[in-house]
């Protein structure tokens, strides 16, 4: 018996190592397929991967001309290959022109990065950020002007517009305003309400056109003073006064399609002008218009330094237009004196041509000294202006002549309800 147990036990224990030698051979067999499934899913990866590198185009991942603001980084979008060594840096802290070239084997693809100075190219407005409609009128588009501080004014012909105005529709529309000067892009936007006809306010007592001149500050005060010039406090206090009572500054266009009765304009309307480009104007009150955010125009004599002023002085909140190119001088034998009633049609709108290259393709032009004759309106008519401004006193009316409009004078040293009782 005892031999039969033995026997038994040593068959059992047989039997155990058996087993566990099978399932150890198992384990590694099952682990030396893993090991080959694993090998060749990473061969074939790494085909795909090889063949991709191979196959795949070599290209340039992005724009093969990039535009990079001055100070900003710059980050290489590369090429489609990852084994393409890149070649050439770029330098944001320099404006200018850079290349990189990127190799691959025997072929060469080639980016151009520009870094500029986006600083120096100011987009604007004409007339008000927000335009106000009368339900069922027609929508007047006002424009808007870029200039480049480097080159000048670009042709607002080049700005593009994009959006509508259904004026039929009471609500809000966008206009999106988008120039270009060299590799500098520029975007202005224009909110346009559209306001039922039963709640809009329309103006019946005329649209004041403020006439200015020149604007100072007490620390730096001219030596002599006169009705033309208003110092900076007085300024400002008129602004706030404009703002906090919700005037509106139209365009001249909109002033021209009000004057021929095709369009309403809101009850408060007003338009701020400023003659002769003085440096105290752009010194101490177009940082004050910017403050308020009123759109203003500087009527600029182009042999009076224009290209400079309009290059050096370019703001989103001034417009430039035309106090003609050089006609501001004696010479004539009407009011001032003006040469411009010396002048025959042709010679005047030759010089209005050339002022309003030099401002950007304007459309409003202020009569040198205020002199204006049959002949210069005629001239304005054929230059195809939407405005011309004298200095006669009054408010603008509808069905007034477009080509010698009054404006409302602004005298240095008036009271604020002085000009409150002007507007």
């Amino acid at each position: 018996m005892r031999t039969e147990r033995y026997n038994q036990e040593t068959e059992n224990s047989n039997d155990s190592k058996k087993t566990k030698k099978t399932k150890k051979s198992k384990k590694k067999l099952n682990l030396k397929r893993f090991l080959i499934i694993d090998a060749v899913l990473l061969a074939v990866l790494l085909g795909v991967f090889i063949a991709g590198s191979v196959l795949k185009p070599f290209e340039l991942v992005g724009d093969a001309d990039m535009v990079v603001n001055v100070g900003e980084e710059f980050n290489d979008p590369g090429t489609t290959s990852r084994m393409a060594k890149a070649e050439g840096t770029v330098d944001t802290s320099k404006v200018g022109d850079y290349e990189i070239t990127y190799r691959k084997g025997s072929k060469s693809l080639t980016r151009n990065v520009h870094v500029v100075d986006a600083s120096r190219v100011v987009i604007g407005l004409k007339g008000s950020v927000n335009t106000v409609v009368r339900e069922g009128d027609s929508y007047i588009e006002s424009g808007a002007f870029l200039i480049d501080k480097d080159k000048g004014p670009v042709d607002s012909a080049k700005i593009k517009i994009k959006g509508s105005v259904d004026t039929s529709k009471p609500g809000k529309y966008e206009i999106k305003y988008s120039g270009k000067s060299g590799y500098v892009k520029k975007t202005v936007t224009r909110t346009v309400t559209v306001v039922p006809k039963g709640e809009f306010k329309a103006n019946t007592t005329g649209v004041p056109v403020l006439m200015y001149h020149y604007i100072y500050t007490a620390s730096d005060k001219p030596a002599s003073l006169n009705v033309n010039y208003t110092i900076d406090t007085d300024f400002e206090a008129q602004l706030k006064y404009l703002t906090e009572n919700g005037y509106y500054f139209p365009s001249f266009t909109e002033l021209r399609a009000y004057v021929d009765g095709k369009i309403a304009l809101p009850e408060k309307s007003v338009i701020l002008t400023f003659d002769d480009a003085q440096w105290g104007f752009f010194k101490y009150g177009v940082p004050l218009l910017e403050k308020y955010k009123v759109p203003g125009t500087s009527f600029v004599i182009g042999t009076q330094n224009g290209d400079n002023k309009v290059r050096g002085y370019a703001n989103p909140y001034v417009q430039f237009q035309s106090h003609s190119y050089d006609m501001h001088k004696g010479g004539g034998n009407i009011g001032h004196g003006g040469v411009i009633s010396a002048m025959s049609k042709d010679e005047i709108v030759n010089d209005l041509k050339k002022s309003f290259a030099q401002v950007g393709n304007g459309n409003a032009l202020a009569y040198p000294f205020g002199d204006v004759t049959d002949t210069a309106k005629a001239a304005v008519a054929a230059a195809g202006l939407d405005c011309a401004f004298t200095t006669v006193d009054g408010k603008i009316k509808k069905g007034d002549d477009y080509r010698a409009l009054p404006r409302v004078r602004v005298s240095g040293g008036n009271s604020l309800s002085q000009y409150i009782s002007r507007l």
